[in-house]
């Protein structure tokens, strides 16, 4: 029984969905932990989000790997900043 259980949780997929998880609740902690400059955090991390997204777009074709620039892959990398675009970039190497 608990082999079939540890079988089905170490599927590739399941494994992205708690991956994915565990990021987006590591950055609402961060979004929402008191700090001083919130709102520069918040640009900060969504501005270089969105420059390795148009970096991935422009030079990625050379390392086999170019996201497209759409309104999805856009505002993950603008919500999740560069772990966004690492999720985009390993969800685009499983063809997920």
């Amino acid at each position: 029984m608990t082999e079939k259980l540890l079988q089905w949780i170490l599927l590739p997929a399941h494994l992205l969905t708690a991956a994915g998880c565990t990021a987006g609740l590591y950055m609402l902690r961060e979004y929402t932990r008191p700090r001083k400059h919130r709102i520069a955090a918040v640009l900060l991390g969504a501005g270089s989000g969105l420059a390795a997204l148009c970096l991935l777009h422009v030079c990625g074709g050379r390392f086999g790997l170019s996201l497209p620039l759409t309104v999805f892959t856009a505002s993950a990398a603008a919500v999740g900043g560069i772990p966004g675009v690492l999720l985009l970039c390993g969800l685009q190497m499983l063809k997920l």
